[in-house]
C-alpha cells in the first residue's frame, strides 16, 4: 500500500471519528461516515443494518443512499428508522458474522454456497462479493456494516483494518445515540409525568377524589416505564385503612400483581427490579415502597415490561414521592372538613353496622360453634362478618374487610351482605360464591373506587370439613388438638373483591377431625399501636389465642379487650376489631 494511501485513510479515519465525538445523534452524520470512508476504500457499496432494543428478528436497512436496488424491495412504512428486513431473509454469513461476533469475506457470491440464495439480488444490485463487519459495543452485536464488491473491487488486510476501525467508531456512535436518546425520553417522559401529576394534585385538592387521583397515578407509572400493568397500594393515610388502585393495559389478560404483594411486603429492600420473575403471568416487575416515620406506608409496582432498568427505579422513587407530597395536602385539606361532620356520621353508622351483625350471632351445627367479637373504632370502619345456615348440614359465614370508612364503606359492606346471602343459596362451594361475588360487584366496587379483602368458610357437619375461599385477605389461624398452630396448611389467596374483573378464587378444603379452632380476622387488632408506636402484631395474637384455648365466649372476649387495654393504654381504636372464632366441641372433649 502506497504512503499517500496510508495518509489519507488515516486522514479520514481522524475525520470521522471527530464527526462521531461531536455528535450526539448517529443518524445525522451516518451517511457522510460512509462517504468518507468510501473516499478511501474502494468496495461499490456500503450500507448499515441495526438491531433496535436486542431484538434479531429484524435488521433495519438505515444507510442505504449508495444501494440502488435492495431498499425498494422491502417495506420501508415502519415507525423505526431504516427500511424493516427479517434477519432471517439474510444468507447464511451474515447469520455466521453477527453470531460470532467475527468479520465474514465471501470472495464470490456464485462460488459460495454460504451466499447462493441471494444471487438474484447480486445481479440485480451489480456486486460479486460481499464482506460483513459486525457492530459490536459492550460485547451486543447492535448491527452489522456490509461492503459490496464488483469484479474489479479488492479488499487488502489494511482496507478491511481501516474499516474494522471505521465500524468501532459507529458502534460508539450508535451507543452515544441511544443513551443520549434514552435520557431525553426518560426526561421529557418523567416531565410529563410530573406535569401530570401536578394537575391530578390540584383536581384532588378541589374534587377531593382520591381513587381519581391514584387512577391517574396507576396509569402514568405504566406508561412511563412501559409496564403493562401497575398497582398503588396505600396502607395507611389518614382515617382511611388501604386504598389500592390497578392499571392494565390489557384488560383480557390481566395478571395478579396482588399475588406478590406479601413478598414484597417481607423484602428489605426499599425498592427493586427484577426482569426474571416466576410468578403466574408475570415475567418482570420493579416496585418502591413509600416510608414515612420508619413505617411502610405505601408501595407502586409495575409489572411486565420488557427490560427494567435503574431509570425505572428513581422514576417510581419519584412518583412514590409525589403520591406522598399530593396526599399530605389533601388530608390536610380533609381534616377540617372530617372534624365537622364526624360526629354527626359515628352515631348513625354505628347503629347500622351494629343491624348489619346482630343477626349473625352464636351459631351452632353438629359441636361445632361459631362465635364473633366485633368492637367498632372511633371512625366507622367496613370490618365485616356474617353467617347463613344453609341447610341441617351447612353453615356459611364470611370475614370482610372493606376498605376505608365512612358511609362508602358502611354501604359496602350492605351490598356484600346481600350478594352473600343471595350466592350462598346459590352455589356450593365458597370459590364459587367468591368468584360470582366478585363478578356481580365489580362494576360497582370500580366506580365508587373501592375493594375488600374477605374470607368465606362453609363448615359440613357430614363430611366434618372445612372448605375456604381468600380473596386477599389474611389467612386464618388454625389450632391442632394438639394446642399447636398449623403452618402447614396451604390456603391459596386470590385478588380482593373488585380489583380483577373476571377473578377466579379457589375452594381449599380441610378436614376438622384434629382441628381445635379456627380463628379468622381483620387486621384492627395486629394494628393496634402502644405509646412506642409498637404494633400488638400476629406473634401477639397467636400467643394471645394459644393462651385462652380453654376459655368460654364471655371470658376470651374480657381477655382480648383487657389484653389490648394493658398494651395499648387505650379503650378506642382508630380501626374495627373483628375476630371470628370456630371451636370444634368434639375436639375439646377429647382433650
Amino acid at each position: 500500500m502506497r504512503v499517500d494511501d496510508s495518509i489519507k485513510k488515516m486522514k479520514n479515519l481522524v475525520d470521522i471519528s471527530t464527526m462521531i465525538t461531536q455528535s450526539i445523534d448517529f443518524f445525522s452524520i451516518k451517511d457522510k461516515v460512509i462517504e468518507k470512508m468510501l473516499e478511501v476504500v474502494h468496495p461499490t457499496k456500503a450500507c448499515i443494518n441495526l438491531f433496535y432494543d436486542n431484538c434479531y428478528e429484524d435488521a433495519y436497512l438505515v444507510c442505504s443512499q449508495t444501494l440502488d436496488v435492495i431498499p425498494k424491495l422491502y417495506d420501508n412504512n415502519c415507525k423505526k428508522v431504516g427500511t424493516k428486513i427479517k434477519f432471517d431473509d439474510y444468507s447464511s454469513y451474515i447469520h455466521e458474522a453477527v453470531n460470532e461476533k467475527k468479520i465474514v469475506y465471501i470472495q464470490n457470491i456464485y462460488e459460495d454456497k454460504r451466499a447462493l440464495t441471494e444471487i438474484p439480488i447480486a445481479k440485480k444490485e451489480g456486486y460479486i462479493g460481499r464482506v460483513v463487519f459486525p457492530l459490536v459495543f459492550n460485547y451486543n452485536v447492535i448491527g452489522f456494516m456490509t461492503c459490496f464488491l464488483d469484479e474489479d473491487d479488492f479488499l487488502s488486510e489494511e482496507d478491511i483494518d481501516f474499516i474494522s476501525s471505521v465500524t468501532s467508531l459507529i458502534s460508539l456512535s450508535i451507543d452515544i445515540t441511544n443513551k443520549n436518546n434514552s435520557t431525553s425520553i426518560l426526561i421529557n417522559k418523567l416531565r410529563n409525568a410530573i406535569l401530570s401529576i401536578n394537575e391530578a394534585t390540584k383536581k384532588l385538592y378541589f374534587n377531593k377524589d382520591i381513587s381519581e387521583f391514584l387512577n391517574h397515578l396507576c396509569k402514568e407509572a405504566c406508561s412511563i416505564t412501559n409496564s403493562k400493568e401497575s398497582l398503588i397500594l396505600i396502607e395507611k393515610f389518614n382515617y382511611e385503612k388501604k386504598m389500592l388502585s390497578f392499571y392494565s393495559e390489557d384488560k383480557e389478560n390481566q395478571s395478579n400483581i396482588y399475588q406478590i404483594m406479601e413478598k414484597i411486603k417481607n423484602d428489605s429492600k426499599e425498592g427493586y427490579f427484577s426482569n426474571n420473575v416466576s410468578f403466574e403471568n408475570i415475567d418482570s416487575l420493579v416496585y418502591h415502597k413509600l416510608n414515612e416515620s420508619n413505617d411502610v406506608t405505601g408501595y407502586i409496582v409495575c409489572a411486565n415490561s420488557k427490560n427494567y432498568t435503574d431509570d425505572d427505579l428513581n422514576i417510581l422513587s419519584i412518583l412514590i414521592k409525589q403520591i406522598h407530597v399530593a396526599m399530605k395536602l389533601f388530608k390536610y385539606n380533609l381534616e377540617e372538613i372530617n372534624h365537622k361532620i364526624l360526629a354527626n356520621e359515628l352515631e348513625l353508622l354505628n347503629s347500622q353496622q351494629k343491624l348489619l351483625m346482630d343477626s349473625s350471632t352464636i351459631k351452632h351445627i353438629k359441636n361445632k360453634e361459631i362465635n364473633f367479637y366485633h368492637k367498632p373504632a372511633k371512625v366507622v370502619g367496613g370490618d365485616f362478618y356474617y353467617s347463613v345456615r344453609v341447610d341441617e348440614e351447612n353453615i356459611i359465614y364470611i370475614v370482610a374487610d372493606v376498605m376505608g370508612h365512612g358511609m362508602i364503606s358502611n354501604y359496602v359492606v350492605a351490598i356484600i351482605k346481600g350478594a352473600f346471602k343471595v350466592l350462598s343459596k346459590v352455589f356450593k362451594t365458597p370459590g364459587e360464591i367468591m368468584t360470582n361475588m366478585n363478578s356481580m360487584l365489580y362494576d360497582e366496587f370500580d366506580k365508587m373506587g373501592v375493594f375488600t379483602t374477605s374470607l368465606i368458610a362453609m363448615i359440613n357437619s357430614k363430611t366434618n370439613e372445612i372448605s375456604i375461599s381468600n380473596s386477599g385477605h389474611y389467612n386464618p389461624i388454625i389450632i391442632d388438638k394438639h394446642k399447636n398452630i398449623k403452618r402447614d396448611l396451604v390456603i391459596k389467596k386470590g385478588v380482593p373483591i373488585g380489583v380483577i374483573e373476571n377473578a377466579k378464587y379457589e375452594t381449599n378444603v380441610f378436614t376438622l377431625d384434629d382441628i381445635l379452632s379456627i380463628w379468622m380476622y381483620t387486621d384492627g387488632i395486629l394494628e393496634v399501636r402502644n405509646d412506642k408506636k409498637e404494633e400488638f402484631g400476629i406473634d401477639r395474637f397467636e400467643e394471645f389465642i394459644l393462651e385462652n384455648l380453654n376459655s368460654n365466649y364471655e371470658d376470651t372476649v374480657k381477655n382480648i379487650e383487657d389484653r389490648l387495654r394493658e398494651f395499648s393504654k387505650k379503650d378506642t381504636y382508630e380501626d374495627d376489631i373483628l375476630a371470628v372464632m370456630l371451636k370444634n366441641l368434639d375436639v375439646c372433649e377429647e382433650i
